[in-house]
């Protein structure tokens, strides 16, 4: 059994605590199971199964049958069942299949005890008699902190803990998987009802079992930007998405204190850490505790779990939408004031039990921290640390006048900015894409978006797309990404808390991804679909072996964004069509294409030292001289890419680089052509400093006699 963590302060406690669930949280989970209903019917029950998920599917799926018997429907899916799972038994799980992946999931959960500690808890009991697993390891292994290293270690030992480790996760791999495939029965989808939040355990299964695609309905999702959250793609909160709280919001006060939702839905049974097969039935079941089979009743302290079920049975009629989203929205009004400026007494109402651990572990946590507490001798600050919610803790410590340091702290916590992070969104396979795609941002979301559709419309789908938000508003770089058409398995991205400008952009994407091949695909430019495709293969079969980078022709597109909210195209013509070679001393006259149209080997990248991140603009034209100066360029003569232009902006988010500092352009260009002079000079002698010389003269003529042509064309019109 949890114990209690609620003083019995007061003679009516339980009353009130029984009305707050009847009366606050009944109407939010009536409206959760009113959403969840109206999801179930979108799908194609032909091709859908939907599992909910225990310990809390066990609750959901009892309130849900509640909800449609007051309705007097038939069920609308007729493929719903249990999925006996939790984190631990799904690492489990993913033994056979992804080893890796488990073993990541098991060193997460010990990262912050020794590994002797984390040992007993690898087996569950019955499994441990009589097993001395502490002298099959050396001391430097059990007083080491848990990581994927030492976790594979552990199972790799040929002692008898190892080979009973192994043979218990294969024989549970085993169950599970059957479990699997005896519950989706062929469905291509299959869908997961669960609290949620993070939806850690649908991540794991998409990693797993990728034949099947992984949906998730949940209450909430919430997660950090520093969170590896790829599968949210495919992970739906009926009741919120956020990463932090939002005034206009108010579902996100969860984000304070989401124990509440998660108490009343998990039974006073244990967290289904492997699984056993009946060999009468052939069936899949969880450990013996289970057997009860009555899950849904409310236990003897299980008071807001009771107050809703009342609730919940009381409804005699069907509610419209209106009139359930408007119950729902009051009792969100009440919840949030209450959860984020609790009084002592609303803590006594609100809190909840102490809180079991997974994977093996027996501690509890309980929420606040009170006088009969281990930690009540220890500082207001220490208590204030371990508390599972702060803003009761601080009611507690400092009773009525609680209000405003409440109110500090929710201002601390509401205003501050995302840490910078740079987050792996990674395929699941061990490959190294070919094509490393680097997106350069900053504050220009209707850019971000397009350039995402670029991305993903590619034919040529063997890639990573590095996002580099330079300094902008990190959760706004978050929800354009996650909501993008990407795969957002192919995905990283790196958040810079202040703009390192262009090149050091470039340099640190560069770094935090692996490829063949890198392309420069700058938020304001786009590509048509058979850009990387012609590139790629060009590269794979170049002409000559010093051919280490292409390009392709591009489109100039002038255009205009409109209210910061779309983009209205004035004109499209050629840019720079003439270019049918790279020679050096035509570079040298100028830049020759734009980076949007240039895909080059990571090696050469590696070879001539990267961007230079000392020059604002013009990086890529200073980078395009060395890349010269080794190896050949080529040329594919079709119009792949589009090279975005606002001319009528000079400065300012959308501006581009050429046109928001066309004063830099042309002092950075003599700098440029000085240093390589020098360089090459030093380094080669005068003949090839020569080079740089004459490029400045064939630039001179070439744009005179592009105005003699069009004064000629001028005369004449």
């Amino acid at each position: 059994m949890i114990e209690s963590n609620v003083a019995s302060s007061y003679p009516n406690l339980k009353t009130e605590r029984i009305n707050f669930g009847r009366e606050v949280i009944g109407p939010i989970f009536w409206d959760f199971c009113h959403r969840l209903h109206l999801h179930f019917l979108s799908y194609d029950n032909r091709e859908t199964v939907f599992l909910f998920c225990t310990r809390a599917g066990l609750r959901l799926k009892y309130l849900y049958e509640l909800f449609l018997k007051s309705h007097g429907d038939i069920h609308p899916v007729n493929q719903y069942h249990l999925l006996w799972i939790s984190r631990y038994m799904t690492a489990k799980g993913l033994f056979k299949r992804n080893r890796r992946a488990a073993f990541q999931v098991i060193a997460k959960e010990f990262n912050h005890t020794l590994t002797r500690n984390m040992l007993p808890c690898l087996l569950p009991s019955f499994e441990l008699e009589e097993l001395d697993f502490t002298s099959e390891f050396s001391e430097e292994i059990l007083s080491s902190i848990p990581n994927e290293d030492i976790v594979r270690k552990v199972f790799d030992s040929s002692g008898e803990f190892g080979d009973r480790l192994k043979q218990h996760y294969t024989r549970q791999a085993q169950l599970f998987e059957q479990q699997i495939n005896t519950l989706t029965a062929g469905k291509e989808l299959a869908v997961l009802i669960d609290t949620g939040w993070q939806a850690t355990t649908q991540r794991l299964l998409m990693e797993g079992y990728p034949e099947i695609d992984w949906h998730g309905l949940y209450f909430g999702r919430m997660g950090s930007v520093q969170a590896n959250n790829w599968h949210f793609f495919n992970v739906m909160g009926l009741m919120f998405e956020a990463y932090n709280y939002k005034p206009s919001q108010i579902e996100t006060c969860i984000h304070y204190y989401h124990h509440i939702i998660e108490d009343l839905l998990e039974p006073n049974l244990p967290s289904v850490e492997y699984l056993r097969l009946d060999h009468e039935s052939k069936q899949i079941l969880p450990p013996p505790a289970y057997d009860t089979g009555d899950y849904w009743t409310p236990g003897e302290e299980e008071d807001h779990y009771r107050g809703v079920v009342e609730y919940f049975q009381s409804q005699k009629k069907s509610l419209s939408l209106l009139e359930v989203r408007r119950s729902s929205r009051k009792a969100w009004e009440v919840l949030n004031h209450k959860i984020r400026f609790p009084s002592p007494h609303d803590v006594d109402v609100m809190d909840v039990r102490s809180r079991s651990a997974d994977f093996g572990k027996n501690e509890k946590n309980p929420v606040v921290l009170r006088c009969a507490n281990r930690l009540v001798e220890r500082t207001t600050e220490v208590r204030l640390q371990h508390s599972l919610w702060k803003q009761a803790q601080l009611a507690l410590e400092y009773g009525d006048k609680c209000e405003s340091k409440q109110q500090r702290f929710a201002e601390s916590k509401e205003k501050a900015k995302p840490k910078a992070a740079t987050i792996s969104i990674t395929d699941n396979t061990n490959s190294i894409p070919s094509v490393a795609v680097i997106t350069r941002t900053k504050n220009r979301p209707v850019m971000l978006k397009r350039a995402a559709k670029s991305v993903a419309g590619q034919e040529f789908q063997d890639l990573v797309w590095v996002v580099v938000n330079d300094g902008g508003d990190p959760e706004e770089v978050e929800t354009i990404v996650q909501q993008s058409p990407v795969d957002l398995r192919r995905v990283i991205i790196v958040h810079n808390p202040h703009s390192l400008g262009m090149e050091a952009a470039s340099n640190r994407a560069i770094a935090a991804s692996k490829s063949k091949y890198l392309v420069i695909h700058d938020d304001d430019d786009s590509w048509k679909p058979q850009f990387l495709s012609r590139t790629v293969d060009f590269l794979e079969n170049p002409p000559v072996p010093s051919m280490r980078g292409v390009i392709a022709h591009a489109t100039r597109v002038s255009e205009v964004i409109v209210d910061d909210d779309y983009v209205d195209i004035i004109d499209t013509c050629p840019y720079q069509e003439w270019v049918m070679t790279v020679p050096l001393y035509e570079m040298a006259s100028m830049n020759m294409f734009a980076p949007i149209s240039f895909l080059f080997s990571r090696e050469v990248y590696d070879e001539i030292g990267g961007f230079d991140e000392a020059l604002p603009v013009l990086g890529d034209w200073d980078f395009n001289i060395r890349f010269l100066m080794k190896y050949d360029i080529g040329v594919i003569p079709e119009a792949l890419a589009n090279y975005h232009h606002r001319d009528y902006l000079k400065s300012g988010d959308y501006s581009n680089s050429l046109n928001g500092a066309i004063s830099k352009h042309q002092m950075f260009e003599a700098v440029v052509r000085n240093r390589g002079l020098r360089q090459m000079s030093e380094e080669q002698g005068l003949p090839v400093a020569s080079i740089l010389s004459l490029g400045r003269a064939t630039y001179d003529i070439r744009g005179m006699v592009q105005h003699i042509m069009r004064a000629v064309d001028s005369h004449g019109k």
